[in-house]
């Protein structure tokens, strides 16, 4: 299961770490902060693309009159932040050890199965 609130990209980032890997409370942290950059870096995205125009919105009657205040958080420089945040990530999943070469739980059978393994193949073929 993953953390609460991540979007799509974050879970399914998740749930590929994580499926098939023995981690400890530390490993697990920085997973989903790397899912949670994974998320920010789709919303950077859609910004510097103009999908969206700001990162948050915040509407409420702050007055009491029947007034709505709007109150909107605007990335002025979201390039340079989306740049900071793959950055944050490439040090997490470097950190994970997670990627091409990253380690799994182990599928192959232990040394002692191996021995076990070569020494019936041994007695199967026939001497000569």
């Amino acid at each position: 299961m993953s953390p609460e609130g991540l979007g799509d990209r974050g879970t399914a980032m998740w749930e590929a770490l994580t499926s098939d890997r023995d981690f400890d409370a530390a490993w697990g942290v920085l997973a989903e902060e790397a899912c949670r950059i994974a998320d920010r870096l789709d919303k950077m995205h859609a910004l510097l693309r103009g999908d969206i125009a700001e990162w948050a919105r915040i509407e409420d009657d702050y007055s009491g009159g029947g007034r709505r205040a709007v109150i909107e958080l605007v990335f002025d420089d979201a390039l340079a932040e989306a740049r900071q945040q793959a950055n944050a990530l490439r040090q997490i999943v470097t950190t994970l050890k997670v990627g091409v070469a990253g380690e799994k739980k182990a599928k192959e059978l232990s040394a002692l199965d191996q021995l076990a393994a070569k020494r019936r193949d041994r007695r199967a073929t026939p001497a000569g």
